[in-house]
């Protein structure tokens, strides 16, 4: 009997301990498919051999903005708070056959950002569907709000866009000829920048879509890897890199300032207008061209980035505005802006910035678009495999008619990305 028994106790320990062992193998598999947190990166889930990766990640940007109004230099206002706070999701599938992006800011009134899906048949080639930084603006404004080279994106950007987003259709393509690199780019959205379904059942689109495109020309070669949309040169490249790019768009049937969003009678957003037909008393859409023509170069370590850009308007027959005073209600004339900086091994960089606006209609006191001087420093400092970033910036603004929209801003910015 004993014999017996003790033969049983062996068979269930060895059953159980048979058990056990394969739990733990599959609990080593499952932590060989498990990335964890990475600092900047957020949390990786690999699975199946990188066959399926997901990843959740965030940043926050804490700032403090000083205004001094005017050449006084006296009765400053002072701004303290978080100025961006995003998070994100985002992996491929079927090793990277297919990909996608969502992503808040919660410091927005309607917080989503980036929401697309993208299919890749080719390495040369991707499919992007859904909300996303728009191909067809100036090229800083690409560059994701975590990666600007200042504090606050130039003066041209905020001008002549808002977030930067469209919802739509967007095709691009690389290859090479020789050592030299292409990336054209065609891209068909709402033209209503983001939100583009509305913010109720009865706040439809106004006019048609906004059709455009971009080329950019690699006379060099491609930039590295994750160097290329970020305005500091990260990898210290060791070969010149220099990118000639432009790109133009046309917004058929704009009802906002700059062409990312549209009038609603009801709502009145703020940009937003709409104008009506002297005759027949119906809305009159106007179409909106921008074009725009960029460079960026960086080596070792140094970079510099030149944008330019020009904006029209037409389909004006039938209101009773003169053609001047178009300008009264979208940002038309032209603007460039020059960027330079020096990204030191230990991490630092110091940067500097200068800017001209000027309005198509000099002689329009009331243009939306002012003529303008912009000029900047900036110094930045980056932590922990730039998770952590630091960065002080002093810009000026000077208005050539107007003294008294002469601005001194002075704005520290601490960024944590998770």
């Amino acid at each position: 009997m004993r014999k017996i028994l003790l033969i049983v106790l062996i068979n269930i320990f060895h059953a159980n301990f048979s058990f056990a062992q394969k739990l733990t193998d599959q609990s080593a598999d499952i932590n060989e498919n498990y990335n964890f947190y990475s600092i900047g990166d957020g949390v990786s889930f690999n699975f199946e051999d990188s066959t399926y990766v997901f990843r959740m990640g965030g940043m926050i940007q804490f700032s403090a903005l000083n205004i001094r109004p005017g050449d006084t230099l006296i009765l400053p206002e002072s701004y303290n708070g978080i100025k961006r706070s995003y998070f994100s999701f985002s992996g491929h599938l079927n090793k990277r056959l297919f990909s996608f992006l969502v992503q808040t800011d919660f410091n927005q009134s309607f917080p989503l950002l980036d929401a697309w899906v993208a299919y890749h048949p080719f390495d040369q080639l991707s499919f992007y569907f859904g909300q996303r930084m728009t191909p067809c603006n100036n090229y800083s404004m690409q560059f994701m709000e975590y990666d600007l080279q200042f504090v606050s994106r130039n003066n041209l950007s905020t001008n002549f866009s808002r977030l930067g987003r469209e919802f739509g259709v967007f095709i691009e393509s690389n290859f090479k000829a020789g050592s030299i690199g292409f990336k054209p780019i065609i891209a068909i959205s709402s033209g209503d920048g983001i939100n583009s379904f509305g913010y109720n059942s009865q706040d439809s689109d106004n006019g048609g879509f906004k059709y455009g495109g971009r080329l950019n020309i690699y006379p060099f070669g491609f930039f590295s890897n994750g160097n290329e949309f970020i305005a500091h040169d990260i990898s210290r490249e060791k070969k010149l890199k220099l990118m000639i790019g432009s790109s133009s768009s046309l917004n058929i049937g704009a009802s906002h300032i700059v062409g990312e969003g549209h009038y609603n009678e009801e709502l009145n957003l703020e940009g937003t207008f709409v104008l009506t037909d002297a005759e027949n008393g119906e809305n009159i859409l106007p179409n909106y061209l921008k074009n725009n023509m960029d460079l960026i170069l960086k080596y070792k370590g140094f970079n510099l980035l030149a944008e330019y850009v020009n904006t029209a308007a037409y389909n004006l027959k039938g209101t009773t505005l003169d053609t001047t005073e178009i300008s009264e209600k979208l940002i038309l004339g032209n603007a460039y802006n020059i960027q330079i900086g020096y990204l030191f091994k230990s991490n630092f960089s110091v940067d500097l910035k200068y800017g001209q606006s000027f309005k198509e209609f000099k002689f329009n006191k009331n243009s939306v678009l002012g003529n303008y001087d912009s000029m900047g420093v900036g110094v930045t400092k980056y932590f922990s495999e730039r998770a952590i970033k630091v960065q002080a910036m002093a810009r000026y603004l000077n208005f050539y008619e107007n003294i008294n929209l002469n601005k001194l801003n002075i704005e520290c910015l601490l960024q944590l990305r998770f």
